[in-house]
């Protein structure tokens, strides 16, 4: 018991978090773009507390700057979408939201309904599918399109702090639904000295594959190591919509309160 409680010691001093990960993934551009933009085109919406109140112009630049940044990538993630109404209204917002300013008094309307219909389309879509990996898919798109409806709406003149209220629910679905399988394992031994020692493992596995894990040790009443559950489950989930999530919901929360 003795060796078991010195090599246990001997993990606490080298003791690292180990997340696992699954296969190797291709480069691909980086969704925080285009899931924190709607933290930044409502930041500049609701500036001046909403409702017309902000800088739409400025709004207008920083969804314009997403979609030219990566355009395609999005493009992509809306062709792996199942639902083709969905995927249409979201393809269809993403490619006409570069020219708004030049549509006109009959087109602005239209654009602004169907992008609209397409948000509240897509957090349907989101509620009703099962399958993880297209959840997570639609997702990462859900701050873009929402933040063209958002626009498009103050633009004809109206406030937007519903859709605003809409996407702050979304997010909140999306981390009820996109979320790791977790469990506890536990090996605990008797011993004279100590009284118990034993060996607490926390461990996450997102649907993807990526895993996370974190060993704390008890000896007696005296925990080493602490396990640190939000890190773990935010490891596992690291190639998936759920960390960025996480940060835009708190700041577009904040935005909310200060509307």
């Amino acid at each position: 018991m003795r060796k078991r409680l010195l090599g246990g010691v001997l993990a606490v001093c080298l003791a690292v978090p180990v997340a696992v990960g699954g296969t190797a993934r291709p480069a691909k551009a980086d969704p925080a773009v285009w899931i924190n933009v709607a933290v930044a085109v409502a930041g500049k919406l609701f500036g001046g507390g909403g409702g017309g109140g902000g800088d739409l112009e400025q709004a207008k630049r920083e969804i314009l700057a997403a979609i030219s940044a990566s355009q395609q990538d999005i493009l992509n993630h809306i062709d792996a979408i199942a639902a083709a109404d969905v995927r249409a209204c979201l393809r269809s917002g993403t490619l006409l939201m570069p020219n708004i300013d030049q549509m006109d008094v009959y087109t602005l309307p239209v654009f602004m309904e169907n992008s609209i219909n397409c948000a509240t389309r897509s957090s349907a879509y989101f509620d009703a599918v099962q399958d993880l990996s297209a959840a997570d898919n639609i997702a990462r798109l859900m701050g873009e399109i929402y933040s063209i409806a958002m626009i498009s709406f103050e633009k004809m003149g109206f406030d937007s702090t519903y859709l605003l209220d809409d996407l702050i629910g979304s997010y909140e679905a999306v981390l009820n639904k996109v979320k790791p399988a977790c469990g506890d394992d536990w090996q605990t031994w008797n011993d004279n000295e100590w009284g118990f020692y034993t060996e607490h493992r926390y461990h996450c596995q997102a649907f993807n594959g990526d895993s996370a894990s974190w060993m704390e040790y008890w000896y007696g009443s005296n925990v080493e190591n602490p396990i640190d559950h939000a890190w773990v489950e935010s490891e596992a989930m690291r190639n998936t919509v759920r960390p960025h999530v996480v940060q835009t919901l708190a700041q577009l929360k904040q935005i909310r309160a200060g509307v």
